[in-house]
């Protein structure tokens, strides 16, 4: 039941029929090959035809927004929302490692929490180290589920035999395949060493014709068989503008299944991924969201490219009404950013975790979204110390992705596809497999697959607030007033700000936000209203984060208003009252903008400087097509 030559449910015939030009030999043949006509139309016999063609092949270069971001846009075009999904956890199945002592626990943990029935958990037995070997894979992982799924009656498949230029490959194609996605637990292994013994893909650059991969993309190529394991395999799921939003479902899982984990530095970790995402998904998810680009707009520079998919990101978030972060900057954001009750984070490029996301106070709100662009981001993700999906998860994130090897640039998750397929309604793992190019690569993706942090509507999730005005709550109210504004529901001026934000028993996520819209409106009316709504929401913030980060608001608006004594107040208000958390911040001597750092006072306590990440590499770009390509 397996790929096993003795087993006829799944073997290549012995006799294999003639080559055919299309590719297919099979009348009911599976879609894989249908949906990849570089295959069924095979170029010259040197040319190779699972090659990534160039991003640019037309000529206009991409559109580069302009750093920054504008609160009222002129036009706003309203999110096709998916609503009714496809029940993706009928179609679910949990695998864990019976040698890992706490894999099975959290498999079960999980199946119940999403009533995944028993039959749906099965265990592998495999190394526990997160790198095995292709052998390994082959014979601990791929081949016990594939023969689960045959014996379950869930997984039929044809042989089809494919040309490809002067080289001919017997696969093995689903023409029926139940199982649409696949959750690993904690124990089972990330990554599949590099074996240069046996180097087979159907690349020419040397950069591809590494074998390695993710467990997690290799193993979302389970519904074929026979591919070359060198170089990666084209993502018919990816959301590629021109051909429409592609959707989950039993067509697609005849090609492919979504793969992802639920891992993390420890088990706690993980039980809490669990409960945080169903929290968020009864909700809705809500919060600050925070893009830190590098500010680059050179289109002749191909890293550019990055930072056209994070603002990207940012105009989805901002049409959709969220309190957005921008920082355009060459540095990471530093560690003394007061930034707090972050829902998504989207940033690059750093090789280790730096900035708020791994400085105390953790800033996450459960179901938080976070993600770092760089090659080796998950080249381990059970330390919390290391590179940035680990700790990441470690400081409160519940749902990211990284890259276990070098992908190049072009291979990595497109941050504005999984953006907006996430607030569009989409589930945590179609939004990322939607947004990545290639399979059989280096993506892992870290978190339930089943989270739909967006699957109750604004407006839902605001008439059904128990409590109305918590923080949650705040977020939610800020958002739709953000939406209104932007769809011209509302004409934006002081007065009418106030009469949405301003109402009894507001709290402070409200006050602070209707200080900072006020900030940008051009009405007379409004210098008073600012400083009343700062305050306002300074004498509600309970934590430390929260004040200093109000407080130098109320600084800066005194400031730029001249008034320099009554700024210095504030200031020393703050440090009176957080002297700890101050000093944190880095709150020392003159009036700082909340997006620097000064040095810390207290040699026991020093953040790390502003501008202290490591000097890295460039993440290399996909090698460039030779002429004939």
């Amino acid at each position: 039941m397996a790929d096993d030559a003795d087993v006829t449910t799944n073997a290549p015939p012995t006799a294999p029929p003639p080559i055919a030009s299309t590719l297919s030999t099979n009348a009911a043949a599976s879609t894989f090959l249908q949906s990849h006509p570089e295959l069924a139309a095979p170029g010259p016999s040197d040319q190779p035809s699972l090659s990534l063609r160039p991003d640019n092949s037309g000529t206009t270069p991409p559109l580069v927004n302009p750093p920054g971001n504008d609160l009222f846009p002129d036009t706003f075009h309203e999110f096709n929302f998916f609503g009714q999904q496809e029940d993706l956890a009928a179609h679910l199945l949990v695998v864990y490692n019976s040698k890992d002592p706490d894999s099975e626990g959290l498999a079960r943990y999980y199946a119940a929490k999403r009533n995944i029935p028993a039959e749906r958990v099965m265990a592998i037995t495999s190394p526990t180290s997160e790198e095995i070997t292709r052998d390994e894979f082959e014979e601990t992982i791929r081949r016990p589920i594939v023969s689960y799924l045959a014996q379950k009656g869930w997984l039929e498949r044809k042989s089809e035999r494919a040309q490809i230029g002067n080289r001919s490959l017997d696969l093995l194609v689903a023409t029926r395949n139940d199982i649409w996605a696949i959750v690993l637990m904690r124990g089972v292994p990330l990554k599949i060493a590099s074996d240069p013994t046996d180097v087979d893909a159907m690349e020419r650059q040397p950069e591809l014709q590494t074998n390695a991969a993710a467990v997690d993309s290799e193993l979302a190529m389970l519904p074929v068989y026979g591919a070359p394991k060198g170089g990666y395999v084209p993502n018919v799921f990816f959301d590629d503008f021109g051909t429409g939003i592609k959707r989950i479902g039993p067509e697609l899982a005849k090609n492919m299944v979504m793969v992802t984990r639920l891992d993390g530095p420890t088990t706690a970790d993980v039980r809490r991924m669990i409960d945080d995402c169903l929290y968020a998904e009864e909700h809705r998810l809500a919060g600050l969201a925070v893009v830190d680009t590098r500010g680059l707009t050179d289109l002749k520079d191909g890293y550019t490219t990055g930072d056209i998919w994070l603002r990207g990101a940012r105009d989805s978030l901002v049409k959709d009404g969220w309190t957005v972060k921008f920082d355009d900057k060459n540095d990471l954001l530093p560690p003394t950013d007061p930034c707090n009750e972050v829902a998504i984070y989207e940033g690059w490029y750093s090789q280790e975790a730096f900035g708020p996301w791994v400085t105390l106070p953790n800033r996450f709100v459960p179901g938080a979204i976070a993600y770092h662009l760089h090659s080796f981001s998950a080249a381990t993700v059970r330390a919390d110390n290391s590179h940035w999906v680990g700790p990441l998860i470690a400081h409160g994130a519940d749902a990211t992705m990284g890259m276990v090897y070098e992908p190049y640039l072009a291979l990595t998750p497109h941050m504005d596809i999984f953006t907006r397929r996430l607030l569009q309604g989409a589930y945590f793992a179609e939004a990322a497999y939607a947004s990545e190019r290639g399979l059989s690569w280096m993506l892992t993706v870290v978190g339930d697959p089943l989270y739909r942090p967006f699957r109750v509507p604004l407006v839902s999730a605001l008439d059904e607030a128990v409590t109305p005005h918590t923080d949650h709550d705040d977020w939610l109210l800020l958002q739709k007033v953000k939406r209104d504004f932007q769809m011209h529901k509302l004409v934006a001026t002081t007065e009418n700000l106030k009469n949405v934000l301003d109402t009894p028993g507001a709290g402070p996520v409200a006050e602070e936000g209707l200080g900072d819209m006020l900030e940008k409106l051009d009405d007379p009316a409004k210098p008073n209203s600012i400083e009343e709504a700062y305050k306002k929401a300074l004498a509600e913030e309970t934590a430390p984060v929260d004040r200093i980060r109000v407080g130098l608001k109320l600084a800066q608006y005194y400031s730029a208003h001249g008034e320099e004594a009554r700024a210095q107040m504030e200031i020393d208000t703050i440090r009176e009252l957080c002297p700890d958390d101050a000093a944190r911040f880095g709150l020392s001597a003159p009036l700082v903008p909340t997006s620097t750092s000064s040095p810390a006072p207290s040699p026991s306590n020093p953040p790390p400087p502003a501008n202290a990440r490591p000097t890295l590499p460039q993440l290399p770009q996909l090698p460039k097509p030779t002429s004939d390509h």
